[in-house]
């Protein structure tokens, strides 16, 4: 069950958010805004007010709208690395991470994540944190997919981040073939989401 609280800003109250802060549509909402955490949470309430950050997967960095009887404030934060939420939000608010998901993480440089950022045909926004998405307990080096390059002529580079590396460095950025491995009525594409050769199971 959701937190029930709930809290209704005024036009004035929203002209002030939006005051220095790129927030699509925050003016036009009617001001009711209701808590996105599970119910009996410690602290405060939060919801995220930026709709666009809906549709991309987390993890973002987008707007938080905090409050409690006697105050609210916005802030601009990264969200949890699998959910919605704001990074570190209680363990039982209804986190769409798996159970059967590795939980090892890493942090690329902030170099790193603008050279993602800044390749010719990125798709995606670059991140400096990265989970692994393999399955728990699974063999050799963690991995995430870092950023794609999807070209006109239907060709395709995928970049993915891989930790620890053998000589001691944190991380490793690498260019890697995807797995031709295939599904039906799967994700868009039909394509595993891993790279070529990797542990365990696929991933639709």
């Amino acid at each position: 069950m959701t937190c029930l609280a709930s809290v209704t800003l005024t036009t004035g109250d929203l002209r002030a958010l939006a005051e220095g802060n790129d927030i699509p549509g925050l003016l036009e909402d009617d001001g009711y805004f209701r808590c996105e955490l599970r119910g009996s949470h410690p602290g405060r309430h939060v919801t995220l007010v930026d709709h666009l950050a809906w549709d991309e997967d987390p993890p973002v960095t987008t707007h938080w709208l905090w409050w409690d009887s006697s105050s609210h404030h916005l802030t601009h934060a990264p969200s949890c690395l699998n959910c919605h939420l704001p990074h570190n939000h209680p363990a039982d608010s209804g986190c769409g991470a798996s159970a059967s998901l590795c939980t090892a993480a890493t942090t690329i440089t902030d170099a790193d994540r603008s050279m993602l950022e800044d390749l010719e045909d990125a798709v995606h926004q670059a991140e400096t944190d990265h989970r692994c998405q393999y399955t728990a307990g699974h063999e050799g080096p963690h991995i995430r997919l870092a950023q794609s390059q999807d070209r006109p002529d239907n060709t395709s580079t995928a970049w993915w981040v891989s930790w620890p590396i053998p000589d001691g460095t944190p991380y490793r950025l690498a260019i890697m073939p995807e797995c031709p491995a295939t599904a039906a009525d799967s994700n868009d594409d039909g394509l595993c989401l891993h790279p070529s050769g990797h542990p365990g199971d696929h991933c639709w």
